[in-house]
């Protein structure tokens, strides 16, 4: 309608500037229809598969929608999607309880051992390769043992009626602080999520020693997160009161700012499926797998050969593990550490990777995972901003 008008409005004119002055035609037409942006010839065009090529006609480099994300699907069936709840413009604004942190002057992690009181804390990245206590279930077919990475966490969602689902996995690296993905806890709730530490098989309440669980207080996104290509993806999830340490309850180190990770094989865990399509099953028992850490150009290289394109660039938040067929993590996994052991110990960890995105699970592609000592002095900060000190993730 606005555009019929203006067209009578412009023949309207040209009758009565005929009789006076000629007018800027040219410049009146372009006024009111101008011209479309300025675009490339179609010379400098690729042909690529549409799903290479974003809607602004560029090629997709980042991976934006053509990555499979690890995390637990929001939706079960393939087809639906996860859409927003219709919400208020200006809901209520509800404040969270002051955080109950330990004072500034308490030492940071406290020297607590086993319930029985019989052992100190020993430090982070103790893995207990026997188990703990007794030998609950071989690992012929990656389970892993009773207490073996007492780092690992599982996030849960709390839903109606009570129901704990699970969502992703994550690592304690302070009796207060879980390092995960950005992707698992992105716009969440913290009301509505729990940790649990000490878990083992999620379907038995009858284990040696208890899970704890704790309510979550606070999360904390990497301010440059970015959904789409998973760009430092990298969270920690504040509980609203420290986990007591125990044989199978304790921290995971982290790497010291910029650590390179080449050559060396490495430890996954998780809960995720165990494939990648529908026939795939989560697990009830913690899996573990081991993985060879893989070059970030010799990784960029064999993602282009997949559908990403042969223009796809790994982001330098990312690094990359696995490329052996049958040995990977899957869906379900997203936020669950990826560690290494440290030099000149036997066993000792530290976390070098979060599970993250990969193209399908257990392929000879690599997976990828956010790069943990990209953000080690980012971790820091944060921390110092909660008043907890880093002690309980440093070797």
């Amino acid at each position: 309608m606005v555009r019929r008008f203006l067209i009578a409005l412009i023949l309207s004119f040209c009758v009565t500037s005929s009789q006076s002055n000629q007018p800027d035609f040219n410049r009146l037409v372009k006024d009111v229809f101008p011209p479309p942006p300025d675009m490339p010839s179609l010379d400098e065009c690729i042909c690529v598969p549409y799903y290479q090529c974003s809607l602004n006609k560029t090629i997709i480099e980042d991976g934006d929608s053509i990555i499979d994300v690890k995390a637990k699907p929001e939706c079960e069936r393939p087809l639906d999607v996860c859409c927003w709840k219709t919400v208020s413009r200006n809901p209520p604004q509800t404040p969270l309880p002051p955080p109950n942190y330990p004072p500034p002057d308490t030492p940071d992690p406290p020297t607590r051992g086993d319930p029985s009181g019989g052992q100190q804390w020993r430090g982070c990245g103790f893995r207990n390769e026997n188990g703990v206590a007794v030998r609950v279930k071989n690992d012929d077919d990656g389970d892993t043992l009773f207490g073996e990475f007492p780092w690992m966490t599982a996030i849960l969602r709390e839903e109606e009626m009570g129901v704990m689902v699970y969502q992703c996995g994550g690592s304690l690296i302070h009796p207060q602080v879980v390092l995960t993905a950005a992707h698992c806890v992105f716009r969440r709730d913290p009301k509505n999520l729990v940790v649990r530490a000490g878990e083992w098989d999620t379907q038995k309440q009858s284990e040696l020693l208890t899970h704890q669980q704790k309510g979550v207080q606070k999360i904390i996104v990497h301010k440059d997160f970015y959904s789409g290509g998973l760009y430092n993806d990298i969270a920690l999830v504040v509980v609203n009161e420290p986990f007591y340490l125990a044989e199978n309850i304790n921290t995971i180190c982290l790497p010291y700012q910029s650590t390179i990770f080449n050559d060396q094989y490495c430890v996954a865990t998780g809960w995720g499926k165990d494939k990648y399509d529908n026939g795939g099953e989560y697990q009830t028992i913690l899996k573990k797998v081991d993985l060879p850490m893989v070059p970030h150009q010799v990784c960029e290289e064999e993602l282009k050969r997949t559908r990403l394109g042969a223009k796809f660039k790994l982001h330098h938040s990312f690094i990359c593990a696995g490329g052996q067929a049958g040995k990977d993590t899957c869906k379900g996994d997203g936020g669950s550490p990826l560690v290494c052991q440290i030099p000149g110990t036997r066993d000792r960890y530290q976390q070098v990777g979060i599970v993250a995105w990969g193209i399908g699970c257990s392929t000879t592609v690599p997976g990828v995972y956010v790069n943990v000592a990209g953000f080690r002095d980012w971790v820091n900060l944060q921390m110092n901003n909660l008043n907890l000190n880093a002690l309980s993730y440093t070797f």
